[in-house]
């Protein structure tokens, strides 16, 4: 079984992003009896989804997790909702998002198939907000457009390597143990 975990580069007042570093350090591994594929993904609109789409068509993975820091919060949490909207904010590259709007024909709002209740706890929370930049960008488009059963987002604060590596674990014993 693979799980498939992304995590972003710099962007514009992040000049060192915890989660591709913690992406890359997980490719290659096995946690619970679950192989990891672990892919750095450039914070850009027009390079990050091509590169999410070519890593699961490459890995074929049982579940994705995707990973992305969020400076100002104090815990990792476990995003539950995706929306359809994305900020004029600035990529690494300096572009903005091509509309506000993510998928023109999809809806306002999808949500996670992680099994994020069994997730939650340990310093692990919920959250309902996955931002309008990237994160949720990459995320909201996951739920719309790919066929990989499992598919998330987890925010980490940039201390919270740790507590995102301990999450990926128990989601692979989920993935194990409970078939999710």
């Amino acid at each position: 079984m693979r799980l498939l975990v992304t995590g972003f580069g710099p962007f514009p007042s992040v000049d060192d992003n915890p989660s591709g570093a913690l992406a890359r350090s997980l490719d290659g591994r096995t946690l619970g009896g679950v192989t990891i594929a672990g892919v750095w993904v450039p914070t850009s609109w027009r390079a990050a989804w091509p590169t999410i789409v070519a890593a699961v068509a490459r890995c074929r993975p049982r579940a994705l997790v995707m990973l992305g820091v969020a400076s100002t919060r104090a815990a990792v949490a476990v995003e539950r909702v995706a929306v359809n909207e994305a900020a004029a904010r600035r990529d690494v590259d300096g572009a903005l998002p091509e509309a506000a709007t993510i998928l023109a024909d999809a809806p306002a709002r999808l949500t996670t198939t992680l099994p994020w209740s069994t997730l939650v706890g340990d310093g692990v929370v919920a959250s309902d907000d996955a931002g309008r930049y990237l994160c949720n960008y990459v995320f909201f488009r996951a739920l719309a457009e790919l066929e990989v059963p499992v598919r998330g987002f987890v925010h980490m604060p940039t201390d919270g390597a740790a507590q995102a590596r301990a999450l990926l674990e128990r989601l692979a014993r989920a993935l194990v143990v409970e078939d999710v």
